[in-house]
């Protein structure tokens, strides 16, 4: 498979992993042309069709359709039982779906148990069990080029147009069913068909979902609001916001010169605490200590005193 397809189907695969919960391994119903167009072009079942849906898969097989397959092969006259078919695959590879549509259990048409399964609700349509179907068109006769064409339909002209029309009816049932890839083969390709309407619609659904949960957020709290809780109760709480005027234009802080720190000043002393006695009310005061205070100095000091004049002797 080239790279741009297997990154389209890895896409393709991702959003049916999101949207509608697929996941590995995935469940893939077989129908009986997918089995004789496998066949034909010989693929190998399960490796293509992991390549297809970009991860694991698990094929399976209704009893409806295993016994459509039997009753178009030959009857075995000593067993009186039809052949196996060689391009059935053993129980191994491809287990069998038990499908009971009624009370003995007993096959129903091939198209209408595929369905039935892809889409069990009657009032809504939704495939629970994540189901991929997995079909293709019938095989037709080879005709020879050469040969005239004929005014009239032969049976086995108007058996193949039937088939077909069946073919038709099965893929386009299944895509009015959201959430169902349809994988078929057409010309030796297995191909995994985009998102039908149905499942597109779903899918925006979804997302627009996921839009409105991220718009209910309470712009007070900043977080999304919890059931019970209304926006009007954390407003009351708040207090208005004040409105904050002009600023004040001022000088460039980096251009301006910083102060110079100045000596921090000794700090005071501390002093003596006086212890005093609890002697009651009554307690005689304890008398203040005088201090000295320095004579006053008089106006005429200069700072020099003056002495007698020296005697010289002559």
């Amino acid at each position: 498979m080239r790279a741009k397809r297997s990154k389209k189907y890895r896409k393709l695969m991702h959003q049916y992993e999101l949207t509608f919960g697929f996941r590995e391994s995935y469940q893939v119903l077989v129908d009986s042309n997918f089995l004789r167009a496998t066949d034909q072009f010989k693929m190998e079942l399960i490796p293509a069709l992991e390549r297809t849906v970009q991860g694991k898969v698990k094929p399976l097989l209704t009893k409806c359709s295993l016994a459509a397959i039997m009753a178009a092969q030959p009857i075995n006259p000593k067993t009186e039982k039809p052949y196996r078919p060689l391009f059935l695959p053993p129980p191994t590879e491809l287990p069998l779906r038990h499908c009971s549509h009624n009370a003995d259990s007993t096959p129903i048409d091939e198209i209408e148990c595929l369905l039935s399964l892809l889409s069990p609700g009657t009032e809504t349509k939704k495939n629970k069990e994540h189901y991929i179907l997995a079909t293709a068109e019938p095989l037709l006769r080879k005709t020879n080029p050469n040969e005239p064409k004929r005014r009239w339909k032969t049976e086995e002209d108007k058996k193949e147009e039937e088939a077909m029309n069946r073919s038709k009816l099965l893929r386009s049932s299944a895509r009015s069913i959201p959430g169902v890839p349809i994988i078929y083969v057409k010309r030796s390709v297995m191909v995994l068909e985009p998102l039908s309407s149905a499942s597109e619609m779903v899918r925006d659904g979804h997302e627009r979902g996921k839009f409105r949960a991220g718009l209910d957020l309470d712009p007070a709290l900043g977080k999304r609001k919890r059931d019970g809780e209304e926006g009007d109760d954390a407003s009351e709480t708040e207090e208005p916001k004040k409105k904050r005027g002009p600023k004040v234009k001022g000088p460039n802080p980096l251009s301006v010169k910083k102060a110079k720190k100045r000596p921090d000043a000794p700090a005071p002393k501390k002093a003596k605490k006086v212890e005093v006695a609890d002697a009651g009310e009554d307690a005689p005061a304890k008398p203040k200590r005088k201090r000295r205070h320095n004579k006053g100095i008089p106006d005429d000091f200069n700072g020099v005193e003056e002495s007698e004049p020296m005697q010289v002797d002559a």
